[in-house]
């Protein structure tokens, strides 16, 4: 399985812009705390499936939260 490279920066911009706490926007998309800030701290990748539930959740494609060399 191929691991997905997040632009963990921007990701972060796009959650505090839209002025979500991790943990709010962990709930919503059905993942833990930990796990939300693992992905934006690089420790963590998500599965394709919680990457498409970030990019609904920040109004964006899931395209748009990886890292240009993984488009």
């Amino acid at each position: 399985m191929t691991r997905l490279s997040i632009d963990r920066a921007r990701l972060t911009h796009l959650r505090v812009t839209s002025r979500r706490t991790v943990t709010e926007l962990a709930a919503e998309i059905g993942c833990t705390k930990g796990a939300l800030s693992g992905i934006e701290r690089g420790h963590r990748a998500p599965s394709p499936a919680l990457l498409g539930k970030l990019a609904d959740a920040l109004d964006v494609t899931p395209d748009d939260l990886l890292l240009r060399e993984c488009r």
